[in-house]
């Protein structure tokens, strides 16, 4: 049964061999295709640390830092699904007197905006006291997924259009697709500055700025097969 079932394994692989074999070469053309858009973004996330502080011997608590962030949202005219807890955090020591100092709060809160202009008008609504820190902390498009697909079909139709291109050099008619498929080379995050938001121009009340955020570097690549007809 051995011997049977290894001579029945060598005439199958046999008859494997032959039809490969038998098979005609099939003349093929493999390109790079590659899109590039940049965006301005429209969602902008910043986050905002409030900081409790102590005035003379009173302390200006949390709750009144928060209410003042909160209508200063409603009066940028934005949502208030827009604003949210991010952290919060605290410590009582006082490494500079060596000894525990009254507990100060530390709140962090991140808020969606379309544009840099609304962070200017923020600023100027917030106790600069009780502001800790402001940063950006992410950038995006409301339509980034609809950008990022339109990508791969232009990729897809310049791998097309360069691989009949090549073709033609040589006297070749560029047949149908063999093989497609989407190369990831780390998709880059979006480029932003990570910097406080305050500046001398946004101080200054006489200036308005109509400055754009740094734009998002989207790019698609794609890897086409095609046979030569």
């Amino acid at each position: 049964m051995k011997k049977l079932a290894l001579l029945l394994a060598l005439f199958i692989s046999g008859m494997t061999y032959a039809q490969q074999q038998n098979q005609p070469l099939i003349k093929k053309i493999e390109v790079m295709g590659t899109a590039e858009l940049e965006v301005v973004p429209d969602e902008i996330y910043l986050r905002i640390a409030l900081k409790e502080y102590k005035q003379n011997t009173k302390i200006v608590n949390m709750d009144k830092l928060e209410s003042q962030l909160v209508k200063a949202v409603d009066q940028l005219g934005l949502p208030k699904e827009n604003l949210t807890v991010d952290n919060i955090y605290g410590y009582n020591w006082d490494w500079r007197k060596k000894k525990s100092d009254d507990f100060l709060a530390t709140k962090s809160f991140k808020l969606k905006v379309s544009n840099v202009k609304m962070i200017n008008n923020l600023i100027e609504k917030l106790d600069p006291e009780g502001v800790n820190s402001m940063n950006v902390a992410e950038v995006t498009h409301s339509k980034i997924k609809e950008y990022k697909n339109d990508l791969k079909l232009q990729a897809l139709k310049s791998a097309k259009e360069k691989a009949a291109y090549l073709l033609k050099g040589i006297g070749e008619e560029l047949g149908g697709a063999l093989e497609i498929q989407e190369v990831d080379f780390g998709d880059p995050q979006p480029m932003y500055e990570r910097s406080m938001a305050y500046s001398k121009a946004s101080q200054d009340e006489s200036y308005q700025s109509d400055l754009e955020f740094k734009t998002i570097k989207l790019k698609s690549n794609i890897r086409a097969v095609f046979e030569i007809d």
